[in-house]
């Protein structure tokens, strides 16, 4: 990976979009680093807070999905029923939230 150095011009006064080279020199001293440690700080900060961590997924269940996970979820809660849930069980992707529990039968003693 080539290297290219950027131009970084600092800004006349402190705003919202930019600050003057004093307060990165404020800055880096009080983060006890050197001042191009202090850039990649603050830029590694901000990507973690705007960039996404992960990949994109494929976007909304497929019926034949929900149908392979209701499956799963029935071979490990044997007969229970939903009765309350956060999610609209609609695969057609509407967005309605629904609320139902899930109840195992009762278990003989």
């Amino acid at each position: 990976m080539e290297h290219k150095p950027i131009l970084f011009r600092f800004r006349e006064s402190d705003t919202h979009n930019g600050v003057t080279r004093n307060t990165l020199k404020r800055l880096a001293k009080t983060l006890g680093v050197s001042e191009t440690d202090a850039i990649h700080k603050v830029l590694a900060e901000s990507a973690r807070a705007h960039l996404p961590q992960y990949e994109a997924d494929d976007g909304a269940l497929t019926a034949t999905q929900y149908a392979l996970i209701k499956k799963a979820v029935g071979k490990i809660h044997g007969r229970a029923k939903i009765v309350d849930s956060l999610f609209s069980h609609d695969v057609s992707g509407g967005s309605g939230i629904e609320r139902k529990k899930i109840r195992a039968p009762a278990r003989a003693g």
